[in-house]
């Protein structure tokens, strides 16, 4: 392609078709499209996105969704629960052999 070449190539980001002014081998059709594609190459938002969208994505990038946080916080939970309700058996079978124990002093079986 020569400089006064006047066809047409597509932008790599929009894929809109224009002619290229400022030299032969522009790639994007002007500025927003060149930083857009930098931006995205760079993993950073979009100019138009808003504050909470970037907050939510990234969020979902860390794995740190208000659902995502509740399912890791709940299945702890659940753990603790079962592992406090385990405890709690083994105390209240201790505490009815003490039980069982103290009534056979009381209240000898009659035989």
């Amino acid at each position: 392609m020569s400089l006064l070449d006047n066809s047409e190539i597509a932008c790599e980001y929009c894929r809109r078709k224009f002619v290229p002014k400022k030299r032969w081998v522009q790639k994007y059709c002007g500025s927003p499209c060149r930083v857009a594609a930098c931006n995205q190459r760079a993993g950073r938002a979009h100019p138009l996105e808003s504050q909470s969208a970037i907050k939510i994505r990234r969020r979902k990038e860390r794995g740190r969704t208000p659902t995502a946080v509740a399912a890791n916080q709940s299945s702890s939970t659940n753990e603790e629960v079962i592992a406090a309700i385990g405890q709690l058996v083994e105390r209240m079978t201790a505490l009815e052999k003490q039980q069982r124990q103290l009534l056979n002093l009381l209240l000898p079986p009659a035989a």
